[in-house]
């Protein structure tokens, strides 16, 4: 599986941001989100994804995923500069199972940053928020990080970007993000 969307397999939207006058190659122009199609995993390979990662599962709980379909999904927030280059994105995946009503297994969630323009760093994630999870309905994580263009005293430019993202038991996802 890719973590970068496949062409022609992304949805997006664009919002114009303002911007100072440095060099056009590596300032902050536009932002766009964009989403993988979800992307279905057998829940053998689920549960062997939680014992690589150490994560204890019950017997119950087991029998719960075997039952289930499990699923990954990565959206992003990213920004390019005036000629339309990636500068950076903001990734959030969620890997998750669900059984048509509630999410039977929540454990395993990842965000990262890549940064593509000399200039641009990722300084760090500022919040994650979670709620819902294993036996709810639902399962929601808003997670935000800090891109700043050339970090000496301060920066040229700084961008803030968030990426919220639902799932639910029924088989319905949504997704925004911003900043």
């Amino acid at each position: 599986m890719t973590l970068a969307p496949a062409a022609g397999a992304e949805s997006t939207t664009s919002q114009k941001v303002s911007s100072s006058p440095a060099d056009p190659d590596t300032e902050l122009a536009t932002t766009e989100n964009g989403e993988e199609p979800l992307d279905t995993i057998a829940p053998e390979e689920y549960l062997a994804r939680l014992a690589q990662n150490g994560v204890i599962v019950s017997a119950e709980e087991r029998s719960r995923i075997m039952a289930s379909s499990c699923w990954i999904w990565t959206a992003y927030r990213g920004g390019k500069n005036r000629v339309g280059q990636w500068l950076w994105k903001y990734f959030q995946r969620m890997d998750y199972c669900r059984d048509g009503s509630r999410i039977t297994s929540a454990h395993w969630y990842t965000r990262w940053a890549e940064v593509y323009m000399v200039g641009w760093s990722f300084k760090g994630h500022e919040s994650l928020t979670s709620n819902g999870g294993r036996g709810s309905t639902q399962w929601r994580k808003r997670t935000q990080g800090v891109f700043c263009l050339v970090p000496y005293v301060s920066c040229i430019q700084e961008s803030h970007p968030w990426v919220d993202m639902t799932v639910y038991g029924n088989g319905g996802s949504s997704f925004s993000a911003g900043g």
